[in-house]
């Protein structure tokens, strides 16, 4: 019986002091009131010519090879992993981004380095990772495959 007495003592206690943490409230951040609430991390994904600017898709091949790279972008927006996904609008070394919904850095370059156009040494990637709000509301519209 004073086994019993003793266990329902120590287990009062160790609820007191569980609700007693938990009532707790963490200082405050003096940077939270301009960090969204809703940011998720994201890997940013710089892809860009390898080399020189001349060192692009030989004009002969630029339908085909533009054919897989965008063939392999509509994939991984399919698959969920690009959420965000342009060229850049002037010509420089810098191509295009990409933002990659991916658990890991690895996990993002695999998908990065999937690009046919950098497995054939034509362009190059770089990825990093960044802190966005939640883009699970940006919403890709292709036309269907024929």
């Amino acid at each position: 019986m004073k086994n019993h007495w003793v266990i329902c003592t120590v287990e009062m206690i160790c609820l007191s002091v569980v609700g007693f943490l938990l009532a707790q409230t963490p200082a405050e951040n003096p940077l939270a009131p301009y960090i969204p609430k809703n940011a998720k991390p994201y890997y940013l994904d710089l892809l860009m010519l390898k080399g020189s600017a001349t060192s692009g898709v030989p004009e002969e091949n630029k339908t085909e090879w533009m054919q897989k790279h965008l063939a392999y972008i509509r994939s991984q927006v399919e698959a969920g992993k690009f959420v965000l996904v342009g060229p850049l609008m002037e010509e420089n070394r810098l191509r295009g981004i990409a933002v990659i919904q991916a658990g890991s850095l690895e996990e993002a370059q695999r998908v990065a380095n999937g690009d046919p156009l950098v497995q054939a040494g034509r362009l190059e990637t770089e990825v990093h990772p960044i802190m966005l709000e939640d883009l699970s509301s940006v919403k890709f519209d292709y036309p269907e495959l024929k």
